[in-house]
């Protein structure tokens, strides 16, 4: 009997089982890697970004420093009142170190005056201040062409017929000051006559390169003029004579009949030294005369002591002091010096002090006795008067 077929057998396919395959810390090392050294570029940018703006705002040399600074900074002002008018770098008043001026105006026409140098200090340049000057009425500051700072501020103490008949150049108060020996130091302008400072004299020089026409161009006429001035002499009483021109510099000889005296005047082209330039007295004195200058080449105070000598004389030694307008100042004592036997005159000066220091004048005289025949002498200067 045939054999029954049997359902065929089915045989299920084996499963088969993929093992997992072992995760490699390979990618995970790197990641952190790569992290790393993001962190290290952005500390070193940031490091460098630091470095870069300190050196910016520090710079390495005195010159960048000046011109770079923010003076706002640095000045003491009030913003309500006052406002930063105008910054200037002098670097010729310093003698070629860099320098910069600062100007403060107020509402009421104030000035205050800064001038910024600068120091170095192992390798870092630091700023410092080189002269400080404030609270100057209606001032004005200028560099003169003599590379001094002249500061100007209008005299308030001067009457109202003094202000009618001067020139509104006289009406201010000059002090000028030169940088030596590493501080700015009051100076005196050489000149006497017609105007006792620079900024007058330029003024002067300006106005005749402008087309006006000063008797101050001729040194004889200058001569003359100083002498109706100041010596209070009228034109009939002395004569006039040209002892030499250089075109820089001239003297002229001026004698006096009345006091048998004779004075030698020296001009000098003191702004300008061309044909166009103005002639401004720098000395007059007799011969025979003396004083001692020690006092007067720094600001003084009254009272203002005055030392000398005389040739031989029996006569009477007088003091004279002009302001800065060249009017005859009121002395609080009296003008006659106290004459020694040995022709040694001393003696102090009382006057009031002005608001600030102002360049006048001092002429001594030497008037013989009436009866004598003896010359008379003078001296006129400069001096400082606080």
């Amino acid at each position: 009997m045939p054999t029954p077929l049997r359902p065929p057998l089915m045989i299920r396919g084996e499963q088969t089982y993929q093992v997992p395959p072992k995760k490699s810390k390979g990618p995970r090392l790197l990641t952190a890697l790569l992290s790393i050294l993001a962190v290290v570029a952005l500390v070193h940018f940031l490091i460098v970004l630091h470095t870069s703006n300190t050196h910016a705002s520090t710079p390495a040399t005195c010159a960048s420093l000046i011109r770079n600074t923010d003076y706002t900074k640095y000045v003491q002002f009030d913003p309500a009142s006052q406002q930063i008018s105008a910054i200037q770098y002098v670097d010729t008043v310093m003698g070629g170190q860099p320098a910069a001026l600062v100007q403060v105006m107020d509402a009421q026409h104030t000035l205050d005056v800064y001038i910024y140098g600068c120091i170095m200090q192992h390798t870092n340049p630091l700023l410092t201040v080189l002269f400080k000057q404030q609270g100057l009425t209606q001032g004005t500051i200028s560099i003169s062409k003599a590379n001094t700072l002249v500061l100007g501020e209008r005299d308030t103490l001067l009457s109202q017929e003094t202000t009618a008949v001067i020139q509104p150049l006289q009406q201010n108060l000059y002090q000028e000051y030169r940088w030596q020996n590493d501080t700015f130091a009051q100076t005196r302008f050489p000149g006497l006559y017609p105007v006792t400072s620079r900024s007058e004299a330029e003024g002067l020089q300006e106005e005749l390169n402008n087309g006006a026409t000063l008797p101050w161009s001729d040194p004889q006429t200058t001569a003359q003029q100083m002498a109706k001035d100041i010596l209070q002499w009228s034109a009939d009483t002395y004569q006039t004579q040209l002892l030499d021109n250089d075109g820089i510099t001239a003297h002229i000889s001026l004698a006096q009949k009345r006091l048998a005296m004779t004075v030698t005047v020296t001009l000098t082209r003191l702004v300008q030294r061309d044909a166009k330039g103005l002639w401004f007295v720098t000395n007059a004195q007799t011969q025979g005369i003396t004083l001692d200058q020690t006092q007067l080449a720094a600001p003084t105070t009254s009272p203002l002591a005055v030392h000398g000598t005389l040739q031989a004389t029996h006569g009477q030694v007088t003091a004279t002091l002009f302001d800065h307008t060249i009017t005859t100042m009121s002395s609080l004592n009296s003008a006659v010096l106290p004459l020694a036997v040995d022709g040694s005159y001393t003696g102090n000066i009382l006057y009031t002090n002005n608001k600030q220091t102002e360049q006048g004048l001092l002429l001594i005289e030497a008037s013989p006795a009436s009866d004598s025949t003896e010359a008379g002498q003078l001296l006129l200067t400069s001096v400082l008067l606080g």
